[in-house]
């Protein structure tokens, strides 16, 4: 009779083991899980949040490009464009200077 209390007694605590094993198994393999999709969640934040700045000054950019200002500032610096009664000036020291260094 002693013998199979001692042996019942075993397998519970062999039983308890595995089990105690097992739950610090789990909750260590969750835990990792957790940090990672955490360090996943700020990285995904970050990237939301340069999108959003991003996205506010291009809607800025596109209210700009229909304002009088921005239309006359595109036509001067990309095409070179200037009003009727304007005078342009070249400065030829400078123009000078470019040719020199290009021609080399």
């Amino acid at each position: 009779m002693k013998n199979k209390r001692k042996k019942k007694i075993i397998w519970t605590n062999f039983f308890v083991f595995i089990f105690i094993l097992y739950a610090i198994f789990t909750i260590g393999s969750q835990q990792i899980t957790i940090y990672k999709l955490k360090k996943s969640q700020e990285q995904i934040s970050g990237k939301i949040e340069t999108a959003k700045q991003e996205n506010q000054r291009l809607q800025d950019m596109l209210k700009d490009t229909s304002s009088k200002e921005y239309i006359e500032k595109m036509a001067r610096e990309q095409l070179g464009l200037v009003k009727a009664d304007e005078k342009v000036y070249v400065d030829q020291s400078l123009s000078d200077v470019n040719l020199h260094e290009g021609g080399n």
